[in-house]
């Protein structure tokens, strides 16, 4: 077996066993690392390495907005739309080789990351509760607490594997 092909097994049986709230996570550490990496390929006028890590950085965020139980939170709709507006950042990042853009669209996803990687630590260290979408993505500091409802529809198959337009899979993990 090649090591790349053991690290994909690796890489999926971490996603397949990973709880909701680990799997956002996940994404969020993933879209972090993208974009710092698209900012570096742009500086370095690397125009397809720039290119393939702000698709993926846009598949990420559609994927997290797709996951979203716009029913189950009072938020979510907020929410999905600042997935919606960072997606459209990230567009016209790709197009124009802005850093600017890029810049803006992680500060916006860095503080979204911070409150579900909050969220999740509360998860763990109460296995019975729900996954819940933490009140700080889509309000200031100051707001309410998390509600009960899981803000979150459960991952479907392979979340964060989608195929890219060359037919190679893309992953969190990868």
């Amino acid at each position: 077996m090649s090591p790349q092909s053991m690290r994909a097994k690796f890489s999926s049986g971490g996603l397949e066993t990973a709880s909701p709230s680990r799997i956002v996570v996940m994404a969020y550490d993933r879209l972090d690392r993208d974009l710092a990496g698209a900012t570096v390929a742009i500086d370095a006028r690397d125009i397809e390495r720039s290119h393939d890590l702000l698709v993926h950085a846009q598949a990420l965020v559609m994927e997290l907005h797709d996951m979203l139980d716009l029913d189950a939170w009072e938020h979510a709709p907020q929410l999905a739309s600042i997935y919606q507006y960072v997606h459209e950042l990230l567009v016209r990042a790709n197009v124009k080789k802005s850093t600017q853009e890029v810049g803006e669209a992680r500060t916006l996803l860095a503080g979204l990351g911070d409150a579900f990687r909050q969220a999740a630590v509360q998860v763990a260290s109460s296995p019975a509760a729900p996954v819940v979408a933490p009140a700080a993505a889509a309000a200031p500091a100051a707001a309410a607490p998390a509600p009960a409802a899981p803000a979150f529809a459960t991952p479907r198959p392979g979340p964060f594997a989608l195929p890219d337009d060359a037919g190679r899979r893309l992953s969190v993990s990868a």
